[in-house]
């Protein structure tokens, strides 16, 4: 079994405001594996975007501990090793380009760590080829679409060679085109081995994940796969969570048709069920 990538014990969190604590997450535990692609979900001020500040050291707990890859996020001797292994991406994607080329901007981490040239080169090339940004290499970034100035944040981190990239909110500012072109590139670098954790409030975005995390009032209230999270619809109403539009399509034809599979997720799972019951000559519309 392989060994946790991160490890978030009984962790809690308070911000300080003009001498008022207000505590926002509380005695949160989970851990996540190598490969494993986790999504964060909550209402509004749940804490999740807090949460995952934690991820790579961002923030520090009040109490209880994260842990990357063996180092605690509290050592800062470690944070470089730590932010290594732990990109991070954000909703804003002009927050993190800072260069006026876009291949100076996916350059500009490695040369923080002193990468030699020869291998800078390398890492660069990898990087925009992976988020398929490799022609726009020379382009000026405010010259980008949403979607293309996010793929380069992307690539900025992954230049980094990390073993998790965090996405918090990252594509909530985008349009469903934008949207769809970064979901591609998550889940051809989930496929190829790395750990995904997005904070989203795009169900549909949940469903792709191999795990969901629901977060209420600074605490985990459900952990589990998002078949079994999204068939709690009443659980997930009572916290202002909606449930992906496939799976209403399904319990919305279930009502009326009983042999159809109210339990789907997935828009291609809905056709696949269409095409089956079709097979049997059971109308289902």
């Amino acid at each position: 079994m392989a060994l946790p990538l991160i490890q978030v014990k009984n962790l809690s969190f308070e911000y300080a405001v003009n001498q008022t604590k207000i505590p926002v997450l509380h005695d949160i535990s989970f851990e996540v594996k190598p490969g494993e692609y986790v999504v964060i979900i909550g209402h509004n001020g749940s804490g999740k975007s807090t949460l995952s500040k934690h991820l790579n050291g961002i923030l520090t707990p009040v109490s209880g501990d994260v842990v990357v890859n063996g180092w605690n996020t509290k050592e800062w001797s470690s944070m470089r090793e730590i932010r290594q292994k732990v990109g991070m991406v954000f909703q804003h994607p002009d927050n993190q380009i800072v260069a006026t080329i876009v291949e100076d901007d996916v350059a500009f981490g490695l040369e923080n760590l002193e990468i030699p040239p020869s291998e800078m080169k390398e890492r660069i090339d990898f990087a925009l080829a992976s988020v398929g940004m490799n022609e726009f290499r020379n382009r000026p970034p405010h010259y980008l679409s949403g979607g293309q100035k996010q793929r380069v944040a992307i690539a900025g981190v992954l230049a980094m060679k990390p073993d998790c990239l965090v996405l918090d909110e990252a594509t909530s500012m985008l349009d469903t085109h934008g949207r769809n072109e970064i979901l591609k590139v998550v889940r051809k670098l989930n496929d190829e081995g790395m750990a995904i954790i997005s904070v989203t409030h795009h169900m549909s975005e949940a469903a792709q994940a191999s795990r969901v995390i629901v977060i209420e009032k600074g605490r985990i209230i459900m952990d589990g796969t998002p078949r079994e999270i999204f068939q709690q619809e009443e659980e997930l109403k009572r916290l202002h969570l909606d449930i992906p539009v496939a799976s209403q399509m399904a319990r919305k034809v279930q009502s009326h048709h009983h042999d159809f599979n109210g339990t789907l997720i997935h828009n291609d799972e809905i056709v696949k069920e269409v095409v089956r019951l079709s097979q049997r000559e059971v109308p289902v519309i």
